[in-house]
């Protein structure tokens, strides 16, 4: 007899360890719930609803944290934790939808949790494409702008499209074109000067390679242009704060995807002194707010992916923080991350390229999607073996 720790980071690791067992083919799925653990953060709940979440919890085989507050009926609201199995939050979330004090909400929370948790497919949906995400994607950066912040803006139209091909040949499933620098400090570009850099490029790009384009803007002239010669995805670093109803609902009819980022503030301020209560908390809910607007305008859910806005109006610490909890995003679509280059991996671990791509591997295994790199050669190889990890 051997008995030994099991390894399981997710669902189909779970799944996996099931079925080595032997056992009946209709009880596996049923079993690998009962086998993947998923801490849920409840903020700024009602300390009543606390106390039940706290007993029902209890009832279902799953434990909570509550305020010591909760315990003592004092009045107001608080954070609490649960640690739960897959299957307990399926129940969980079945009782408190029963219950008052906001708890019906909480449990459409726990409910989206829990179902994605246990989802076996997730993609990333454009045109009438889609990406399958069950390994990491790299997005390869293409800059035209003379003032790339990492010195590698391309005016050449086809050096850009040279080096789209060489990015697919390398491994990379998305090639991101931008023709404005969005570094700290940054000055607009403008809609006009913009569209001149991207689009001789673009046509060059689309040309050259298979894989979808996405076209780094947040404006709605820029995006229209781009759109109408075959941009695949729009990646909006104001999260169509910018281009607000109208880009929402050009990108939408178009069935292009897009990429919502969180940045405090603008390019030209966001690095000044950036704070935050709770950064992850704080940056999932201004994203948790743009997701909902984009559905309102009549963009579809697989056509929406997330990302944190690394490096745009944070700090170092706040950076690593966002990196480590990568996981805590994908409840609202596919996450996309964007580490390279950025001067606080530069600070921590030097400016050769194995310091980026550690960067976008940690990334890729805290739970991101979509790794957006400037080295994809490098990068590629790396997530090999990650690849190669999870279908282990």
């Amino acid at each position: 007899m051997l008995v030994r720790k099991a390894g399981i980071n997710d669902f189909r690791d779970a799944l996996k360890l099931v079925k080595i067992t032997g056992c009946d083919v209709y009880a596996r799925r049923l079993l690998a719930k009962k086998a993947v653990f998923i801490p849920v953060a409840v903020e700024n709940i009602d300390n009543r609803a606390a106390n039940i979440l706290k007993q029902e919890a209890l009832a279902c085989g799953a434990d909570a944290a509550v305020s010591e507050n909760v315990s003592r009926f004092k009045k107001g609201f608080s954070n609490a934790l649960i640690f739960a199995t897959a299957k307990q939050l399926e129940t969980l979330a079945a009782k408190l939808a029963l219950q008052p004090f906001g708890l019906k909400e909480a449990a459409r929370g726990i409910a989206s949790i829990y179902e994605e948790a246990v989802s076996e497919k997730r993609v990333f949906r454009y045109k009438k494409a889609f990406l399958d995400l069950c390994t990491p994607a790299i997005m390869g950066i293409i800059n035209v702008s003379p003032d790339s912040f990492s010195g590698d803006g391309l005016s050449d139209p086809a050096a850009a499209a040279a080096k789209a091909e060489e990015f697919e040949n390398y491994g990379a499933k998305i090639i991101d074109l931008g023709a404005e620098s969005s570094r700290p400090g940054a000055k607009p570009a403008g809609a006009k000067e913009e569209i001149k850099r991207l689009i001789p490029a673009l046509k060059r790009i689309k040309k050259a390679v298979k894989i979808p384009v996405s076209v780094d803007t947040y404006r709605y002239e820029t995006a229209q242009a781009a759109l109408s010669e075959g941009a695949d995805i729009i990646n909006d670093i104001y999260a169509l704060r910018s281009g607000k109803e109208k880009l929402a609902e050009l990108i939408a009819d178009t069935k292009a995807g897009v990429i919502l980022m969180h940045m405090k503030g603008t390019p030209e301020n966001m690095q000044k002194k950036p704070s935050y209560k709770n950064c992850v908390s704080e940056v999932f809910e201004f994203l948790r707010e743009r997701k909902k607007f984009a559905l309102s305008c009549g963009i579809e859910e697989d056509f929406i992916s997330v990302d944190s806005g690394i490096g745009f109006g944070k700090t170092a610490e706040h950076n690593f923080e966002l990196v480590k909890n990568m996981r805590a995003f994908s409840l609202l679509g596919a996450v996309t991350a964007g580490v390279s280059r950025k001067s606080f991996v530069k600070a921590a671990a030097g400016e050769e390229k194995y310091a980026f791509v550690a960067a976008n591997f940690a990334a890729a295994s805290n739970g991101a999607d979509i790794v957006r790199v400037h080295d994809v050669k490098e990068t590629a190889a790396a997530l090999k073996f990650l690849v190669g990890l999870r279908a282990i």
